[in-house]
């Protein structure tokens, strides 16, 4: 398998890296948020950027064909919320449809199958914000989502 090691800086914050998989090669690009200082990729060909919000603090991403849509923002921890306490009420939220849970030091995953849809969750809390990361996707798009959820997820930093 052959990867190209070089990234294009675009003006609005985008960043292109062609990833070579196999026989069939996607070409991720990358938002950053500078208000909030994260960044997060996605593939352009499924998820297509709706403009970031007014406010700045983050921007909608969706497929279309409609089945599948992809969120992506920061937020001030005003509340003075713990990450612990906000991992528990979106599990609470994702109910008896939680299939995959972890919460470490400064992140928690959650990830749920709800009414034939798939609901994944990346927040980290980093110098009192709230980064979060969110798709979701009809469940018969699992073979073409799941490994785009993977990597999306592993791109998202701040």
């Amino acid at each position: 398998m052959r990867r190209l090691g070089f990234v294009i800086v675009l003006s609005a914050g985008l960043f292109v890296a062609p990833v070579s998989t196999g026989a069939q090669r996607t070409v991720y690009q990358t938002y950053a948020n500078a208000r909030f200082g994260y960044s997060i990729s996605y593939p352009p060909n499924l998820l297509e950027p709706q403009g970031e919000a007014a406010n700045g603090d983050g921007q909608v991403f969706s497929a279309r064909d409609g089945s599948a849509e992809m969120r992506v923002f920061g937020r001030h921890n005003v509340n003075d919320e713990t990450l612990r306490s906000m991992f528990s009420r979106v599990t609470r939220e994702f109910g008896n449809g939680v299939t995959y849970k972890v919460i470490r030091q400064d992140w928690f995953v959650v990830s749920a199958v709800i009414e034939g849809k798939i609901h994944y969750q990346k927040t980290m809390l980093r110098r009192g914000v709230f980064k979060t990361f969110e798709i979701e996707y009809d469940s018969s798009r699992r073979a073409i989502y799941d490994s785009v959820t993977t990597r999306i997820a592993k791109s998202f930093v701040g």
